[in-house]
């Protein structure tokens, strides 16, 4: 039955647990690959996750089979990583079918060598800490970034501790780009051009990207594309993901979800959606929208599996 799938359940618990164990993303060790694999596993039942990492990293050793010992800067180790990423294995934006669902599945990102700046970002910074390398993620609002972070020295703190003049000496990596390095400066350039001067360019929207945010923005990247495809069943694993995963996101999830349920028939499940909704909803116009809907669905009959 809707609702209920154990492979569903399973999938989220493990992705509370990896969840759980990072406060810091700059400080606390979390695999990228993993996170990215266990999202796609939502969408495909029989994804082996374990097999699938492994795969993948002894592709990755038989790239560089000695490691990067041999590079002297970060900067150098850098450019290896992108050299690989980039020129070895082939992977890069795809933008001739960015709004391809396969893009945001990590599982078909690691096959067919295409994806979208997120999805290309975790593997990436997959790549660095499996050659013992830290990367973050970076929130830059509409292309996700990568910054790689010194294993010592004043970066490697937390970016609450940082100075002003830290901020504008970092880079940073478009992974969508063929892994191209960015400064601060070109950053700055690229949202001017993007918004118009719209949003102001500061430290905030370079910040250093939770694993919770990573994956709110996976999930809300796949709610846009399947609400645009009226793909109801998967949008329900999408909008439940959001639910389970993601604080932010929860309130308003909740009252889409028991919209979606109410137009698949499933009536029971969308009148819990909705009186939840109201206990937690905020927004007045939007709660009396839910109301109305909870008594139309409470006067229907279910309907059949």
């Amino acid at each position: 039955m809707l609702g209920s799938n154990c492979h569903i359940d399973e999938t989220l618990a493990r992705l509370k647990a990896l969840l759980k164990a990072v406060e810091d993303p700059l400080k606390d060790d979390w695999n990228p690959l993993t996170m990215g694999l266990l999202l796609a596993k939502l969408e495909y039942e029989d994804l082996d996750v374990e097999t699938t990492q492994k795969n993948f990293i002894k592709l990755l050793d038989q790239e560089l089979p000695q490691g990067l010992s041999g590079a002297q800067s970060l900067r150098e180790q850098t450019e290896i990583l992108v050299k690989i990423f980039n020129e070895k294995l082939g992977f890069l934006g795809d933008k001739s079918n960015y709004y391809n669902i396969k893009n945001s599945f990590l599982n078909d990102v690691l096959t067919r060598r295409k994806g979208i700046p997120i999805s290309l970002s975790l593997v990436f910074m997959g790549m660095a800490q499996h050659f013992g390398m830290r990367a973050v993620g970076i929130g830059f609002p509409g292309h996700f970034l990568v910054r790689m972070v010194p294993s010592g020295g004043h970066f490697d703190v937390s970016s609450q501790r940082e100075t002003f003049a830290d901020w504008q000496e970092h880079w940073f990596i478009d992974c969508f780009d063929g892994g191209k390095i960015m400064t601060t400066r070109d950053c700055e350039k690229r949202l001017t051009e993007w918004t118009r001067g719209i949003l102001p360019f500061g430290p905030e929207v370079l910040k250093v990207a939770h694993p919770v945010e990573i994956i709110s923005r996976v999930l809300r990247n796949l709610r846009a594309i399947l609400m645009e495809k009226e793909d109801l069943v998967r949008l329900y694993w999408v909008l439940t993901g959001l639910i389970e995963l993601c604080p932010q996101d929860k309130v308003e999830s909740i009252k889409d979800r028991g919209i979606l349920l109410g137009r698949m028939g499933r009536y029971a499940q969308a009148g819990e959606d909705c009186r939840e909704y109201l206990k937690l909803g905020q927004d007045t116009q939007k709660k009396a929208q839910i109301e109305g809907l909870l008594r139309f669905f409470e006067n229907q009959r279910e309907l059949p599996n």
